[in-house]
């Protein structure tokens, strides 16, 4: 009975093994697409670089959506809104209907002030699957040219 165990353990941990060690698909890829899981899912998570903050999520079946929030104060930020469909063999997002807010808080938190900076626009977001970066190029400012915000902090 013991050794029928052992062989049944056996057995088992070395189908587990195989059944692990599988064909890894590289990330973004178009098996990823197939399964009909939005390849940004690969990527969603809060992104930093310095006092920016960049949260990226998934929107449908291939967009991109981000979400910049930039503070120059305690009480004040900038906020950037755009959105995308990731190119699965570049991983880039180009983007066109970026939107820039400057905001302004009152002393209990609450909204003193919303101003809309401009609308529309554009720039590019290239994502690294090596490392769990992504690279921001501001087309509208250029302000975030060439941004690398690091690790995604989940």
């Amino acid at each position: 009975m013991k050794r029928w165990i052992a062989w049944l353990l056996t057995v088992m941990m070395t189908l587990s093994l195989a059944a692990c060690a599988g064909k890894s698909e590289p990330v973004g890829s178009a098996a990823a697409e197939e399964d009909g899981q939005n390849p940004v899912m690969n990527f969603v998570g809060n992104y930093i670089c310095d006092r920016a903050a960049m949260l990226v999520e998934a929107d449908g079946s291939e967009n991109a959506k981000f979400t910049v929030t930039w503070g120059s104060s305690a009480w004040e930020h900038s906020e950037w809104t755009m959105s995308g469909k990731l190119d699965t063999e570049t991983l880039t997002v180009d983007y066109t209907d970026c939107v820039r807010k400057d905001i302004v808080y009152n002393d209990d938190g609450t909204i003193e002030s919303e101003t809309v900076v401009y609308e529309n626009g554009s720039g590019t977001i290239t994502f690294s699957s090596e490392d769990y970066s992504l690279t921001w190029d501001d087309a509208e400012e250029h302000i975030a040219d060439g941004m690398i915000f690091a690790g995604r902090a989940e």
